[in-house]
């Protein structure tokens, strides 16, 4: 069942705040939680202009977004009449891994110039508040099992269909991180050994990522209609971004399109291979499926297919105690969930849990 997340007044909030920063390739969005998890205010820097966070490409960039950070987030609580004692600490969820031993961040995605940077230590000295680092995928995951779609689980996987596979573990509250960070990289399950499988991104073959990412799917799309009859066909051409193919599959399947629909069929078929992989190592709770390419969700009959299929393959596919009962479904915090979760894993490190 979905429900919509909504900001609400300060006078309502409980104390303590925790802020998230949830940073992307070519935007920042930083926001206030309260002590359970409800929005308050949000910050977003539009783009890489003139004057956005992510303009600046020297060295200098990560030392500047970190100022203009601390800023955003000192103004807010001076809008908002909090106490600095109130705000007990802030999540930044980045798109990377940090050393565990030098606390820096190592080889950001788009964000070459943030190489080495010590970005906990930096915005902490910066800003006056703690800073709890974080993977963007984990902090996404860790919000929806704070107060999103699988709130009240004991554990959560979430998969973020988009350019790629975003993915992040819950369990019992603490992110799986993995000796080097990169735990709960499930875009990168195999779930094809055959000698022509598909390339991922990444630049091995046969991954989860190579054929259920939008980008996965737009090319799949491209293939596919060389050799068959597709209404599809007439829609896309040299000039058609691949970000655009899906949402052109998914009208056309709405119409009735054989090819639209088998193309996302293979799509459910394939995640449920996935899931099923993740399920039989750490038998989680929930699974939640978010990100751009979820052919309109729980809000149309095209995504209740979609979503239902995966259900149905999970259970074929899976010991027959989990697969019936792990809960299957959408995420629903969208484009919030990464500064919600961020915030989060804030909230449980201050409180002694480290996440």
């Amino acid at each position: 069942m979905s429900k919509e997340k909504t900001f609400i007044n300060i006078s309502d909030a409980v104390a303590p705040f925790f802020f998230g920063i949830d940073v992307g390739g070519t935007s920042i969005k930083i926001g206030i939680v309260d002590d359970n998890g409800q929005m308050i205010d949000i910050h977003e820097s539009g783009s890489q202009s003139h004057n956005g966070f992510l303009a600046v490409k020297t060295e200098a960039a990560p030392l500047l977004a970190t100022q203009q950070m601390a800023k955003v987030m000192i103004d807010i609580v001076g809008q908002l009449n909090i106490r600095r004692t109130d705000v007990h600490g802030i999540g930044i969820g980045i798109p990377s891994t940090m050393d565990t031993k030098t606390k820096r961040l190592r080889k950001p995605p788009n964000l070459h110039s943030w190489e080495g940077f010590p970005m906990c230590e930096e915005l902490a000295e910066t800003s006056g508040f703690p800073v709890t680092f974080c993977n963007d995928a984990n902090a996404a995951a860790y919000g929806e099992y704070w107060v999103g779609s699988a709130s009240g689980a004991q554990s959560l996987a979430l998969l973020t269909l988009g350019t790629g596979i975003g993915t992040g573990i819950i369990i019992d509250g603490r992110s799986v991180n993995g000796a080097m960070g990169y735990g709960g990289e499930c875009g990168h399950l195999v779930v094809d050994l055959s000698p022509n499988s598909r390339l991922c991104g990444c630049g091995q073959r046969g991954h989860l990522e190579a054929y259920c990412s939008a980008t996965a799917v737009a090319r799949r799309t491209i293939a596919l209609t060389d050799t068959q009859e597709s209404s599809i066909r007439e829609r896309i051409s040299q000039e058609t971004r691949l970000s655009d193919i899906p949402k052109i599959v998914c009208e056309e399947a709405e119409k009735g399109d054989t090819l639209a629909m088998q193309i996302i069929a293979d799509t459910a078929t394939y995640l449920s291979m996935g899931i099923v992989s993740i399920l039989n190592t750490v038998d989680v709770a929930s699974i939640s499926i978010g990100g751009a390419m979820t052919f309109g969700g729980n809000a149309t009959p095209l995504g209740q297919r979609f979503i239902e299929q995966i259900r149905k393959e999970v259970i074929a596919r899976s010991f027959k105690a989990v697969g019936e009962s792990v809960q299957i479904d959408y995420a629903i915090l969208g484009g919030n969930a990464g500064f919600i979760g961020a915030a989060g894993l804030a909230r449980a490190d201050v409180n002694g849990k480290k996440a």
